[in-house]
């Protein structure tokens, strides 16, 4: 079996998937899961499987409704990498931001930025931008884009949009995504979303020795069979408070999972929210590897939880 950097694979010993993101040699390679983490395994203990049109354990999410002009789908532009066969990708950007937009698409290679496509999108509309290949993935350039808003009438003035994007392997997998643009599986990327940069300041007067107060539950009380882990509801519910919100989310998590199965609750609500799926992600890997009290899990039901809440159903 040959096996390619981007591949997505199934373990043979353990009930996950992931996309294969390293070689590390003597036939290991590196496969990273949903919750970003990346498993060293032996090219032995995976097989091969197919990138599916709709993932069958990542359904096309409920479409939360927030302020939107003309349509109800997320508001912003939209970079998507379209699988083309196993290795080409063809690159898309789609305008649901302002009446119109102007893209300036450059690469930039040492330095320097190389213009490789200009155009005018309405929105909602999709256009292709270029193609490459998942094999040159280490030869990629940074992509660099200027977005140029119009809009006919607006309450102040619109200003461009510029963000640079440099791609790794482990951060370009983990968004493998239902592109709603698309109708279809694609790695997904918010052209206007602004860049995270670290707070060093903050950084360096961070208090590291500061430890936060492990939650404990009582094993002998039987939990509720819904669990709220938004911080503020765990706070409201007198788990109190940390500095550390996802240990803490996660401790309460465990702790009622492992409650739930002294006490033979046959199924549990767990409340995560949408967000990034960073806790969601977590979680599943979490149920995924106990399969000694979990029996299966799956979406809670989305007219009382939207796309934000996980069923468990424990032995």
């Amino acid at each position: 079996m040959i096996i390619k950097l981007g591949d997505k694979v199934r373990f043979l010993n353990e009930n996950m998937e992931g996309i294969v993101t390293s070689f590390k040699g003597n036939n290991q390679i590196g496969v990273t899961i949903e919750s970003d983490f990346e498993i060293p395994v032996l090219i032995s203990e995976v097989v091969k499987i197919k990138f599916d049109e709709k993932a069958g354990n990542n359904p096309e999410p409920n479409v939360v409704k927030t302020f939107k002009v003309g349509n109800s789908n997320p508001l912003g532009v939209f970079l998507a990498f379209e699988r083309i066969g196993d290795t080409q990708l063809d690159l898309h950007v789609h305008n649901n931001l302002a009446d119109e937009i102007i893209v300036l698409f450059y690469h930039k290679l040492q330095g320097v930025y190389h213009l490789k496509k200009q155009l005018q999108l309405s929105r909602e509309d999709t256009s292709v931008i270029g193609q490459t290949s998942l094999n040159q993935f280490e030869q990629w350039p940074n992509f660099y884009f200027v977005v140029i808003p119009i809009e006919q009438t607006s309450v102040k003035a619109v200003t461009s949009i510029n963000n640079e994007f440099t791609f790794n392997a482990k951060t370009f997998h983990a968004y493998w995504k239902h592109c709603f643009f698309l109708s279809k599986q694609a790695y997904v990327f918010n052209i206007d979303a602004p860049i995270e940069k670290l707070n060093l300041q903050a950084l360096k007067e961070k208090d590291f020795s500061e430890k936060s107060t492990p939650i404990q539950i009582d094993l002998k009380a039987k939990p509720n069979q819904t669990i709220d882990l938004h911080y503020e509801a765990l706070q409201a519910n007198g788990y109190g408070s940390s500095n550390d919100i996802t240990t803490l989310q996660m401790d309460v998590f465990r702790q009622t999972l492992e409650a739930a199965f002294i006490h033979r609750v046959p199924e549990m609500v767990y409340i995560h929210g949408v967000g990034n799926a960073y806790l969601k992600n977590k979680i599943r890997t979490y149920l995924a590897k106990h399969p000694e009290i979990v029996f299966s899990f799956e979406d809670a039901d989305g007219l009382n939880f939207g796309n934000g809440a996980t069923l468990v159903f424990l032995k």
